[in-house]
């Protein structure tokens, strides 16, 4: 499965409500990293990535729009909704690797 197919079917599960099913397409020592301000938090492992969305609250979706496909790397501007806070638009990007997410980078816009 490449980077687009295995995206489409991370956001398809995330936004229905099945979250752990997403997270189980991510790699056992996936990366996330997250800007916020002038600062970047970096989680590693399934544990601690899987667990920044699997704490997410109910509601919280990803809506991808601009899918740039570089190969192996799937870019795109999401839209980031979380009931009770204002909607948030990314720059993301995600890396994938024999199906599976290895890399996460999410950039405010």
């Amino acid at each position: 499965m490449g980077a687009v197919d295995t995206m489409e079917e991370f956001f398809d599960l995330l936004n229905a409500g099945n979250r752990e099913a997403a997270v189980a397409l991510m790699d056992e020592k996936a990366e996330l990293r997250v800007h916020i301000g002038g600062n970047a938090r970096t989680l590693r492992g399934l544990r601690e990535v899987g667990g920044w969305f699997l704490r997410a609250e109910p509601g919280f979706r990803m809506i991808p729009g601009d899918v740039r496909d570089m190969g192996n790397t799937y870019q795109a501007t999401l839209l980031v909704v979380r009931p009770g806070a204002p909607t948030q638009e990314l720059d993301a990007s995600f890396r994938v690797e024999t199906g599976k997410i290895t890399a996460i980078n999410l950039t405010p816009r």
